[in-house]
């Protein structure tokens, strides 16, 4: 947890410098996101991902809040699924993510790293982790039937590239998402 404790302080840091950055020229902004994005991209490493997840839901008129919302009841609902009904209860259990919108005028859609629970006590619950693909497409094409998903094994930190391009966009790095942004208080 000191990780995503750290990782949820730079992100509180980073919300602070941007709404003192209103008030800079354009290009100031995106070079303040590109620094932002490149300590975004170190902080990452210092995870072990299991999956390179897309989640696409294929309507561009969706607004911003509609596929957070969707992005939060998949979360609850794979949870759910892997943990059993009192996931809610087992935070050190949930499934962690960072989850970058991006294209979201045109074809938003979210790209996710998750790394799954590495001490489970269980083989049902093995059993259903290791289904996690299948559980986490399940969910995603029930919440957008006209959707699509994507789940790839991570084999590489170099993803962390290609999840974080975008960043430099104003509206793509005001939207990154992490998994802790949803647990109940």
């Amino acid at each position: 947890m000191p990780l995503i404790k750290s990782l949820y302080s730079m992100c509180t840091r980073n919300s602070r410098r941007i709404y003192q950055l209103n008030y800079l020229k354009p290009h100031s902004y995106r070079s303040q996101n590109m620094r932002l994005r490149n300590e975004l991209r170190q902080m990452l490493k210092r995870y072990e991902f299991d999956y390179f997840v897309t989640l696409a839901s294929n309507h561009q008129q969706w607004s911003y809040a509609h596929l957070r919302s969707l992005l939060k009841q998949w979360d609850a609902q794979v949870n759910r699924q892997i943990n059993g009904p009192k996931w809610v209860k087992r935070p050190d259990e949930r499934l962690v993510w960072f989850a970058f919108l991006e294209k979201p005028d045109v074809n938003p859609h979210w790209h996710l790293m998750v790394s799954v629970d590495r001490f489970i006590e269980t083989p049902a619950r093995q059993d259903r982790t290791d289904r996690f693909p299948e559980i986490a497409e399940k969910h995603w094409m029930d919440l957008a039937p006209k959707g699509s998903f994507d789940c790839k094994t991570v084999v590489s930190s170099a993803i962390n590239d290609y999840v974080t391009k975008q960043l430099h966009d104003e509206a793509c790095f005001d939207n990154f998402t992490i998994f802790s942004q949803f647990l109940s208080k």
